[in-house]
């Protein structure tokens, strides 16, 4: 009869429905797009390191946690029904198949960037990948944040900034925080 009351609030929140849409695309086109959004939630790896380019591209990053995003090939765009609501998020993958890095949009995301967020971008077929795992997830830097993007010299650069979020905002993303079972955020 209360059986429901047993599993309440346990790590359960897993991921009901999800599906996910693959792009191929340069780093320059992830930096334009990252820059429109506004506040978000951005998880990065806590050992990041500045990927081996394979082709000259004109993006720098102004920070080193930024600098596995340089390595990016695919985007994956997951929308998802948990038990707290609709989640969509970006992963950043690159040509090995690694997660370089997962964008959460925010109740404080400018949704029509989001929503038109790579609308040039190449669909691509499902990339040979790693889904980030548990360890990955629990290691990562997650930080609320506004991504800057800018023109110097012929360079596009991606920075960071801090982002002006609301309490509903700084909410949603503690909760997603606990049910991705991350460190506590910036």
């Amino acid at each position: 009869m209360f059986g429901w009351l047993a599993t309440f609030g346990v790590q359960s929140r897993a991921r009901s429905s999800a599906t996910t849409r693959w792009m191929a695309l340069s780093p320059r086109t992830l930096f334009e797009g990252l820059g429109q959004l506004g506040g978000v939630l951005y998880l990065a790896p806590r050992d990041a390191a500045a990927p081996a380019l394979g082709e000259p591209h004109d993006c720098l990053v102004e920070t080193a946690e930024l600098a596995s995003l340089l390595g990016t090939r695919y985007v994956g765009v997951t929308c998802a029904v948990t038990a707290e609501g609709p989640r969509e998020w970006i992963d950043c993958v690159d040509g090995q198949g690694d997660t370089l890095g997962r964008v959460y949009l925010l109740p404080d995301t400018d949704y029509l960037a989001w929503d038109g967020l790579f609308a040039d971008a190449s669909p691509a077929p499902t990339p040979s990948r790693r889904a980030p795992d548990r360890g990955w997830l629990r290691a990562s830097r997650p930080r609320v944040l506004c991504f800057t993007r800018r023109r110097i010299a012929g360079f596009t650069v991606l920075g960071v900034c801090e982002a002006p979020i609301s309490s509903l905002g700084r909410g949603v993303a503690r909760d997603i925080a606990m049910s991705e079972s991350l460190m506590a955020f910036g």
